[in-house]
């Protein structure tokens, strides 16, 4: 085994491997180094480690095309914009909603987690947004909200103020993206509507909202997110535009919810309002020369080929006036721009290198969706809302909603509206024509029935459990082109199979899924068939799924009048 001296030159010739290996950087090298590390064997054998790991990384870039893998490197590569550069609150803040997303987490220091280690206010701040518990989403868009800034968009204050109203009763299709966006942004509009919900908040009586029998504990900060923040949201194409009504119509009215929201708007607020606190943080790449030193026990990066200093703020506050602008508008061009050879000294980029490879080499690659995956991920899920349409009309046929949470389902068609609520062992059906209501008491054989329907998963897959799936089946991916239909953050995938009828004949099925990259879910649905002799097949039903919560489940279903 080849060993080193922790005291010879090929300590001081580790910071200069990445330009000897690079070849035409050596003249960044100092000429001893240089003689030294063509000598060496144990600076040789370290040299071609590292060109193993480089080359690992970059396979591992090359094959890595899932979302979140990209995410996570232009996240760090962010991070490490600010390398040589002050530190402040100020650019802190952007990053704390993203440090609280896991498929995010950084695990090497950077100037901005060094920033955190040294700001107890921006450590404190990071704590309050993961106690949260917002989704992967919100917290993104919570991100969007830190950076942007209200001079950068199409409209002004007097135009969103005239949206107040609207969105203050969340009817978000009375505005539009835009406003939206300023309404989230701008101090003085942002106030208008906290000021218009507090007000409807004081005239409601304080019992209304437990005559509605709404449970208003069950709300979440996720669930009201949305209507506090509709950052991002664009009501021209919302999604979720179907569920929000049956939310939102009890919100409207609930001064206890109301007052949830009115206290969520103030913590988020707080934070983005918050004046930068005393410190500032300077990161940059260094090579150590304290060679044979033990670090002082107190020494958070002693591990890592950095130097982390707390700066005096009074002293750079005038040359830091303009790098509170980097987001969203400068910063975008300084990390196309990034080049770590020229950003920072070239003894350090081997520093640099080896930071990244080190992520690179931990990220998770994107790999295949596989079946188990999909049964996997609809057995943990506890509420489904899917809607089954006839592919020649608009309108879906059926919609179905059910809850394990609740223990309830609900069934709605172009004439009635069922109702089996499987605690209280009855079935409310509501004639849709009528409006009027029958109530029918279950007996067990029924109830187990239809709790049998609302086990995983859930009728969205054509087989009960993975180990029903007959022989000869087969799983792939479809390629883009053979699409018609484009669902986001998906990939589709057909499930093939042939079944011999009564008759003797073959049919030939097939189940398309569009998948949810994430979360391994099904956002559509698509059942397939041919004959034997048929050379193409014909679609038969489509099926769109979505996961609300509880409580979204829960309003829906006082909606329909229950």
């Amino acid at each position: 085994m080849i060993v080193s001296n922790p005291n010879s030159i090929c300590k001081r010739a580790q910071a200069y491997y990445y330009e000897y290996l690079c070849g035409e950087d050596q003249e960044y090298i100092p000429a001893e180094i240089l003689a030294h590390i063509d000598k060496c064997h144990f600076c040789q054998a370290e040299v071609d480690r590292l060109r193993i790991i480089l080359a690992e990384a970059e396979e591992h870039a090359t094959e890595s095309t899932g979302r979140t893998s990209s995410a996570a490197i232009t996240n760090l590569r962010l991070h490490f914009a600010y390398a040589g550069a002050p530190v402040t609150c100020n650019i802190a803040k952007p990053f704390l909603p993203s440090l609280a997303i896991p498929a995010l987490e950084v695990g090497v220091p950077t100037p901005i987690t060094v920033h955190l280690d040294k700001c107890q206010q921006c450590a404190n701040d990071l704590e309050v947004i993961r106690q949260l518990n917002l989704t992967h989403k919100q917290l993104c868009r919570l991100s969007q909200i830190f950076a942007d800034k209200p001079s950068e968009h199409t409209v002004g204050c007097s135009e969103t103020r005239a949206a107040v109203l609207g969105v203050g009763f969340m009817h978000f299709h009375k505005a539009n993206a835009e406003v939206l966006k300023h309404l989230c942004t701008c101090s003085n509009c942002r106030e208008q509507l906290y000021q218009f919900r507090d007000k409807v908040r004081r005239e409601l009586s304080d019992d209304e909202s437990t005559q509605n029998r709404f449970p208003c504990e069950e709300v979440s900060t996720a669930d009201i997110f949305d209507y506090c923040f509709p950052y991002g949201i664009d009501p021209a194409n919302d999604q979720y535009a179907k569920f929000r009504e049956s939310l939102t119509s009890h919100l409207r009215y609930c001064p206890t919810c109301l007052a949830k929201m009115q206290q969520l708007h103030e913590t988020i607020y707080n934070i983005v309002e918050q004046p930068d606190s005393e410190v500032v943080t300077y990161f940059t790449f260094e090579e150590r020369i304290n060679e044979g030193v033990e670090p002082e026990p107190t020494d958070l990066y002693a591990d890592w080929p950095i130097n982390v200093q707390v700066l005096d703020k009074s002293k750079i506050e005038s040359k830091t006036s303009s790098t509170t602008i980097w987001f969203p508008r400068l910063l975008k061009q300084r990390v196309l721009a990034l080049n770590l050879k020229r950003f920072i000294k070239p003894a350090s980029v081997a520093a640099a290198v080896i930071l990244m490879a080190l992520f690179l080499l931990n990220a998770p690659v994107a790999k295949a969706v596989d079946l188990g995956q999909i049964y996997k991920a609809l057995g943990q899920i506890k509420n489904v809302y899917f809607a089954a349409f006839d592919p020649e009309k608009p309108e879906p046929t059926q919609e179905i909603w059910a809850s394990k949470a609740l223990n309830v389902k609900m069934v709605k068609t172009e004439r009635e509206c069922v109702l089996w609520d499987l605690k209280g062992k009855s079935k409310k059906s509501r004639d849709l024509n009528l409006s009027s209501i029958t109530t029918a008491k279950l007996d067990n054989d029924v109830l187990m029935k239809v709790g049998e329907t609302m086990k995983a998963p859930w009728g969205l897959l054509p087989f009960d459990d993975i180990s029903k799936v007959p022989p000869g089946t087969k799983w792939q991916q479809v390629a883009d082109e053979d699409l018609e239909t484009t669902v986001p953050d998906t990939e589709v995938y057909d499930l093939v199979w042939t079944k011999k009828e009564l008759i003797g004949s073959i049919v030939y099925n097939k189940w398309r899924g569009y998948i949810n990259t994430k979360t391994k879910l099904p956002r559509r649905i698509e059942r397939w068939e041919k004959g034997a002799k048929e050379e193409e097949y014909k679609l038969i039903t489509v099926t769109g799924v979505a996961y609300p919560t509880a409580v979204e489940v829960r309003a829906t279903i006082k909606d329909a009048g229950f």
